[in-house]
C-alpha cells in the first residue's frame, strides 16, 4: 500500500514539475516576437498566468490588480497626442485605454488596426471637465461636448504597454521630459 501511494505521489509531483516548465506566450507576446511595435513598457505575458480578454469580458477582471492582455481593434485614438485609445471587441463593445501615467503615446493613425494592450482594468469616475476634454481630443462636435453635464463612471483599461503592427504607422508624439514639463507648468502660472 505504501509503495503504491508513494508511486502516485511521486508521479503527481513529477507531472506538476513538467507542466510548470511548459509555458506558452500570449498572443500579444507572439506579436511582439513577430516584430509588432510596443509602445510603453514591454511586459512579458504567459498563457495561464495573464488572462487574454476582449472588451466583452474585461469587467470580470476589473479592480483585481490582475495583469491582463486586452485584444481587439483600435476604434478611436486621441487626436491631440495619442494618449488614449478605444479598443472594440468582436461585438463592437468598446473600452477606453488610458496610457499609464501618460508615460507614452500611440500613433494617432492607428484606427482600424488589430491591437493588444497589457495592463489592469478599473472602474473610474470621470469629471465633467475630463469628459469634455476626452470628447474634444476625439474630435467630437462642440454641441456634443457642450451636452456633457454629468460625471460618468466607466470601465477603463490602464495600459503599461500597447502593441500594434508596425507598418504604416506615424511616429507617436514624444512625451516631454519631466523637468521640461515642470518648468513649462511654472511658466504658465
Amino acid at each position: 500500500m505504501f509503495n503504491r501511494l508513494h508511486t502516485v505521489v511521486m508521479c503527481s509531483a513529477a507531472a506538476a514539475m513538467l507542466l510548470a516548465g511548459c509555458t506558452h506566450p500570449t498572443r500579444a507576446q507572439k506579436a511582439i516576437d513577430q516584430g509588432w511595435i510596443t509602445f510603453g513598457t514591454p511586459v512579458e505575458t504567459t498563457r495561464g498566468v495573464n488572462p487574454e480578454v476582449t472588451p466583452e469580458n474585461l469587467k470580470e477582471h476589473a479592480d483585481t490588480a490582475e495583469l491582463v492582455v486586452l485584444s481587439g481593434t483600435v476604434s478611436d485614438v486621441c487626436r491631440t497626442m495619442g494618449c488614449w485609445l478605444e479598443i472594440a471587441g468582436p461585438s463592437g463593445l468598446k473600452v477606453r485605454v488610458m496610457n499609464k501615467d501618460h508615460a507614452f503615446f500611440v500613433p494617432r493613425n492607428a484606427r482600424g488596426r488589430k491591437v493588444y494592450a497589457i495592463g489592469q482594468a478599473t472602474y473610474t469616475e470621470h469629471s465633467v471637465e475630463m469628459l469634455k476634454h476626452l470628447a474634444a481630443d476625439a474630435g467630437k462636435p462642440q454641441a456634443e461636448i457642450d451636452a456633457i453635464t454629468q460625471p460618468e463612471k466607466s470601465l477603463v483599461f490602464i495600459a503599461q504597454a500597447v502593441i500594434l503592427p508596425g507598418s504604416g504607422l506615424e511616429a507617436p508624439v514624444q512625451p516631454a521630459p519631466a523637468a521640461a514639463a515642470a518648468s513649462t507648468e511654472g511658466a504658465s502660472k
